[in-house]
């Protein structure tokens, strides 16, 4: 691999968002010194996409060097781990089809990783742009739609944030080969068409830790999130955080059992570990906090959330977001044993590959 940046865009029937997106890439101001490209990778797209990538890049004069690759396989995640495959540069960077990159992004993408040497993994912040009048919930929820200034200040992230988002992330090569020697495959598939799920990012962050590295969050890395109006409804947020970002949050949920238990060398049944996770998601669920109080009785006063649409409530989102994850407990069981044991397993390569490195 070349110092340099490759830039990594995944799409899915981009051919409306692609446009927008490769005109803040081409406008990059980027030293001399840095080379870098960029990698379309088109997921099982139906539209146009290829062509209007192809014929946005002809109209702009960039050094950069371009390539575009399929990958078949649906998902997110896949279509990430197929640019990774094809880039040839040290530094990674995800920009999603509905990313508008700062001009300096590349740059300070670059100098962050030299500088930082022990991140596998930074980001930093964003602004929505809005083809609607945002509605007037939205700033209370901007988190879950990836518009947030993460840190105060730039630095490695406390231990009390355990990722960034995968939007605009920049990804250390060392890393993505770290992976590959301890055979890490990706559980979580992030978005498949028009299926919501995400928490590939946050499971890409977990490994990344567990493996030895930082994560930095740097304020100089900004984009613009395109914010189209079929997103800012009141029913896609439901779906996409109480099944797209809730169900996921089991697997994460595995993920630290499993890095406790390589820690205390006390390997802990699944059959214990998902007693009590349906324990604790059922108490999220009746035992709700309203107003400081966790108490039974808000449970009833609001139970009619679970019927209608209440725009802005934050009881509503947390309460089906609990009752989803009961639901896909109960009905995977044996799946999340399979992923369970995968974990472990992991865990056990990851021990053994610091043992000896």
């Amino acid at each position: 691999m070349s110092k340099g940046v490759s830039v990594i865009v995944c799409c899915y029937n981009s051919a409306l968002r692609l446009p927008e997106t490769i005109r803040h890439i081409v406008q990059q101001e980027t030293p001399a010194e840095i080379d870098w490209e960029v990698v379309i990778v088109n997921n099982s797209s139906t539209d146009n996409t290829l062509s209007v990538a192809r014929a946005e890049w002809g109209k702009h004069l960039c050094s950069a060097s371009f390539k575009m690759v399929d990958q078949p396989v649906p998902g997110l995640s896949a279509a990430r781990e197929k640019g990774m495959e094809v880039s040839r540069f040290d530094y990674v960077v995800f920009c999603d089809d509905d990313n508008w990159l700062d001009k300096n992004y590349i740059s300070n993408a670059f100098y962050t990783m030299e500088s930082h040497t022990d991140a596998g993994i930074a980001a930093g912040q964003s602004a929505g742009y809005f083809e609607v009048p945002k509605p007037f919930w939205f700033d209370s929820f901007a988190q879950s739609y990836v518009v947030e200034k993460v840190l105060p200040a730039s630095g490695y992230l406390p231990p009390c944030r355990e990722y960034l988002a995968g939007a605009g992330m920049v990804v250390r090569r060392d890393l993505i080969n770290d992976m590959k020697a301890v055979e890490f495959k990706s559980i979580l598939t992030d978005r498949i068409g028009t299926n919501l799920m995400s928490g590939g990012d946050y499971e890409l962050c977990l490994v990344a830790q567990y493996l030895g590295y930082r994560i930095y969050y740097d304020e100089r890395l900004t984009f613009v999130h395109f914010m189209p109006k079929d997103r800012l409804t009141w029913n896609y947020f439901i779906r996409m955080t109480s099944q797209g970002q809730a169900i996921p949050d089991l697997i994460h949920d595995l993920y630290r059992a499993g890095h406790k238990a390589e820690i205390s060398k006390i390997r802990q049944p699944f059959c214990k570990l998902y007693l009590k996770l349906l324990k604790d998601y059922i108490n999220a669920l009746f035992y709700c906090e309203h107003k400081g109080k966790r108490s039974l009785r808000f449970f009833f006063l609001h139970l009619n959330l679970f019927f209608r649409m209440a725009p802005g409530s934050l009881l509503q989102k947390n309460y089906l977001s609990s009752r989803n994850k009961i639901i896909f407990l109960i009905k995977n069981r044996r799946l999340l044993n399979r992923h369970y044991i995968s974990i472990q397993e992991l865990f056990g390569r990851i021990s053994r590959a610091k043992q000896n490195p």
